[in-house]
């Protein structure tokens, strides 16, 4: 019977044989490569004559027979215990990937190098910035390197911590006395012996290996701090002389300055030296680029996937009417793309190389040229391309490395034609009866001050500060009318979506497209004025300066009470709050579940599951919010337990209503689109709420129902599970008529008319014999409730036709009236002449 090992990091080879038995030693070649691992054959015989002179010389070694089966039992775990650790060493680690990447840091750290020597008197600081890009990036990139090998190297400690381990194991030294025992445990004790060796020999050189690579790194990683922190030297000196004359002025030029040859080198040196930094920024975050071609994708397989299904759901003059309403995303689809996925790019990527920003912004011009041609006037159309003129300037302007007399001028030209398309764009603003976004004033004025500032820096021979500021004017405006687009997009995604999951009318597409963007504009307005406000930022280099002042402020604790607290936990917390508030409200919105149709054709088929969803959003946005903040949880509990005293004080209708929104989510009796009856209200199911729950009324009317009165009160559901509905009314003829004709009459309004059921077949009985009339009971159904009306009144019509047809009477009321006495005057008045023969009728009709 084998013995289970319970603790295999105690189970060890016997030490004393592995450090005397010198024929069994592992031993490497001189001059063989260190991942070669030679073997020496182990003799049974020369260990166990070592055994025998050990035991003559340890009085610690026993012979007995009574520890063999626990000896062959340990050797048995020592050896799957070795098999494990040498399957490890097999596989090997993954190592192939940063020796193989070490090379392209060697060449990004010399070509940083080389921008640094060749920094002259006025640097540039794009090119400042850029070095500093590349030297963040491969330090986080180095970072990571270093974290993985060391906890390779700490698996390869506790290997051999492991295997050592076996050394301290003093059980082995009983061996067996018996000579046939003795014999197999000889055997395999050599297997395992050579086991060892093997293990420990190749974790050794796995060791050498990865201090190797993790002195590589390392070296590379202390050389790349060195220069960074140079980087932010040279950025905190340009900070601080930013407003100093770094140049010649424009009227005293220097003599070979005016050659216009010098311009030509210094361009093709920037745009050379700006693609080698992109080539081997891209071969270091190409995982980045394609996220953003993913999303690119994920965004335009959802639109056209909205598009197809409103265009299935509507009838084409109608589908192409509600697609009108998208008329970015509807009418240029690919330029709507573009400008969504370089807008975030351009946001979010605050620590990319200036060549790509300057590409993302071209491609955002391109699709902002193709929308813009369509929709500005000419007149506005050509002030935008002359802003795509100073716009591609002032990126070459931004790529060069070295401040020359041409670029000078060309600042200044720039500066001159931005003051100018401002003041034309000032002046064309306020005439034009184009509709303008309202912050357009206001940004063209910042756009011209901008301008200014530049124009007043380049002739004070402040060329670098004036690239600066001219480059920041153009850009800004550029990206506020980008964003503005890219808010209008995003309101025609989510109108899309809408649409696509509801058959309404085009006027109700309109109504609900409405009510989307007043809820999402505001949220969606201000994230992009935050988005604009990062990119002026980051325009004017200030970005780092203000995220460290802000992050300081936000990070830094306070205590109130006896609680310690920051400011960035608060407003994370009422952040998360928010969006999972705003998110919830709007769940219903993006599945179509608008509740603008009184009487639909069906019910969603989202039902009570969006109240699953957003009771979800509200609470895990209430948890995340509490653990992205930093708070406890244990004060959640004081929250809770606050609250259930509330409960006792005066919230039992509140929680009485949520509980109930609960049970109608998860029992289902009404759902989204179900025509009710509650007491004498009825109407169609609007919306499901946490704590109410709309009713949208035939009179047009939203009644608003607490959840506890649609649990508690009586409930009639005409839709439960169909639409099917029986309608019933009275008919009466004379007195006279054939009873037969007449039913056959009444039925013959039935066959084949639209909407009415034939199973069961209408009905029709002789219900009564009344003072004027005999009454019919007319049953009959139709398969859509909603249709009970028209189709009632087309069925009546009919009939009315068929009895005058056949002469069959509608009876109306008859009463006799008996008169007991008259007043004479009305006797003599009706008996004067004048009344014609019509006075002796009076009389004998009194």
């Amino acid at each position: 019977m084998k013995v289970i090992l319970t603790y295999p990091y105690r189970l060890a080879v016997l030490v004393c044989l592995l450090l005397t038995t010198a024929g069994v030693a592992t031993a490497q070649k001189k001059g063989s490569s260190p991942d070669t691992i030679h073997m020496v054959a182990v003799d049974s015989a020369t260990i166990s004559r070592n055994l025998s002179k050990l035991a003559k010389k340890d009085s610690t070694i026993i012979k007995s027979d009574t520890a063999v089966g626990v000896l062959i039992n340990r050797i048995e775990g020592y050896t799957l215990l070795l098999n494990q650790q040498m399957s490890i060493l097999k596989r090997g680690f993954d190592t192939m990937r940063i020796s193989n990447e070490v090379p392209l840091v060697d060449t990004s750290l010399d070509l940083v190098k080389s921008n640094i020597a060749g920094l002259g008197r006025t640097p540039n600081i794009n090119d400042i910035y850029t070095n500093k890009v590349m030297l963040e990036q491969l330090q986080r990139k180095l970072g990571t390197w270093q974290q993985s090998l060391f906890s390779y190297y700490n698996q390869l400690v506790g290997i051999n911590d492991t295997i050592h381990s076996l050394r301290r194991d003093t059980s082995m030294r009983n061996i067996p006395a018996e000579d046939e025992l003795y014999g197999f445990y000889i055997g395999q004790l050599s297997r395992l012996i050579i086991k060892f060796r093997s293990v420990d020999s190749a974790n050794k050189v796995s060791l050498i290996k990865i201090g190797l690579l993790q002195n590589r790194v390392a070296n590379r990683y202390i050389e790349v701090s060195n220069l960074l922190e140079d980087m932010d030297y040279r950025l905190k000196t340009f900070s601080a002389n930013m407003f100093r004359r770094d140049y010649r002025y424009l009227w005293n030029p220097h003599r070979d300055s005016i050659d216009p040859l010098k311009f030509i080198p210094v361009v093709r040196n920037s745009l050379h030296k700006s693609a080698q930094v992109l080539v081997i920024f891209f071969s270091i975050q190409w995982p980045v680029f394609i996220i953003w071609i993913l999303l690119a994708g994920i965004f335009a397989i959802w639109v056209y996937n909205n598009i197809r299904r409103i265009r299935r759901n509507h009838p084409e003059q109608e589908g192409e009417a509600i697609l009108q309403h998208a008329q970015y995303l509807y009418r240029f689809p690919v330029a709507s793309i573009v400008i969504f996925v370089t807008t975030l790019s351009s946001v979010l990527s605050i620590r990319y190389p200036i060549l790509y920003t300057e590409i993302n912004w071209m491609l955002t011009m391109a699709a902002l040229t193709v929308v813009f041609r369509h929709h500005l006037p000419a007149t506005l159309f050509r002030n935008w391309l002359l802003l795509l003129g100073l716009f591609l300037v002032y990126c070459l302007n931004n790529l060069l490395i070295e401040v020359t007399y041409a670029e000078q001028w060309g600042l200044f030209i720039c500066a001159v034609l931005s003051l100018l398309l401002a003041v034309r764009l000032l002046r064309e603003t306020a005439m034009s009866t184009f509709a303008h976004p309202k912050f357009t004033g206001p940004v063209i004025k910042i756009f011209a001050f901008t301008s200014a500032l530049s124009l007043l820096l380049v002739v004070m021979a402040r060329v670098s500060t004036a690239k600066i500021m001219g480059s920041s004017a153009v850009v800004n405006l550029v990206m506020a009318l980008n964003l503005y687009i890219l808010v209008k997009i995003l309101l025609e995604a989510v109108f899309l979506q809408v649409e696509s999951n509801k058959n309404s009318s085009t006027f109700i597409s309109f109504m609900d497209y409405q009510d989307v963007q007043r809820k999402l504009k505001t949220f969606l307005t201000v994230v992009a004025f935050v988005g604009w406000l990062i990119i002026i930022a980051r325009n004017l280099y200030l970005y780092d300066a203000i995220y460290e002042v802000i992050s300081d402020f936000l990070s830094t604790s306070h205590r109130l009470g006896n609680s310690d607290f920051t400011f960035s936990s608060v407003i994370i917390f009422v952040l998360v709050i928010w969006i999972s508030f705003v998110a919830s409200q709007l769940i219903a919105y993006m599945f179509g579940n608008t509740g603008q149709s009184t009487a639909p054709a069906q019910k969603t088929k989202f039902g009570s599951t969006l109240l699953l969803l957003r009771l979800a959003v509200l609470a895990g946005g209430v948890l995340l919010a509490f653990a992205a903040s930093g708070i406890p949880m244990d004060k959640l509990t004081i929250v809770i337990g606050a609250l259930s005293v509330g409960i006792g004080f005066g919230l039992q209708n509140i929680v009485n209503n949520l509980v109930s929104g609960i049970i109608l989510a998860f029992e289902k009796p009404i759902e989204v689109g179900d025509v009710i009856e509650l007491g004498t209200r009825s109407g169609v199911v609007k919306e499901i709420g946490i704590r109410s729950s709309k009713i949208a009324a035939y009179d047009g009317s939203t009644v608003i129902v607490p959840n506890a009165d649609l649990i508690s009160q009586q409930l009639i559901n005409w839709t439960v599970t169909n639409r099917v509905r029986r309608v019933t009314f009275t008919i009466g003829v004379a007195y006279g008529t054939n009873v037969q004709q007449a039913t056959d009459i009444i039925k013959s309004a039935f066959p084949d008319r639209e909407g009415v059921m034939t199973a069961p077949e209408p009905l029709v009985l002789l219900s009564q014999f009344a003072d004027n009339s005999i009454n019919f009971q007319v049953y009959f159904w139709i398969a859509d409730l909603g249709n009970a009306g028209s189709i009632q009144s087309a069925v009546l019509a009919y009939i009315y036709d068929a009895f005058s047809k056949a002469g069959i009477e509608l009876p109306f009321p008859q009463r006799d009236l008996h008169i007991r006495s008259v007043d004479e005057g009305i006797l003599s008045r009706v008996r004067q002449p004048g009344s014609g023969g019509r006075s002796g009728d009076a009389e004998k009709n009194l």
